[in-house]
């Protein structure tokens, strides 16, 4: 996917305006969620997403999805990683 097709889906689904986020190489965050859902558009990678279901590998170009609320660990490799990253509140909050 190229960055203005993803960014007509993240408007089309509700999230915000995307921010750059930079990933630093050999990267292994903190096990952690957030409050809000969100997709990204990996632009330099591999980014690799852990979650209690495994590890995940997304290439350049490949999307990301991520529901609020599930715990994981952002990680890259001897490159890191550079993505493009909207947010969303989760349904829940319009109810």
């Amino acid at each position: 996917m190229n960055e203005t097709q993803f960014r007509i889906r993240l408007q089309e689904n509700g999230f915000e305006s995307p921010v750059v986020r930079e990933y630093p190489p050999e990267a292994d965050g903190d096990l952690h969620s957030h409050e809000f859902d969100v997709m990204l558009l990996v632009q330099q990678g591999p980014f690799i997403l852990a979650t209690e279901s495994g590890d995940t590998v997304y290439q350049t170009a490949e999307v990301c999805e991520l529901a609020a609320g599930v715990l994981h660990v952002e990680r890259t490799g001897e490159l890191g990683a550079r993505v493009l990253l909207g947010k969303r509140a989760p349904a829940a909050a319009y109810r």
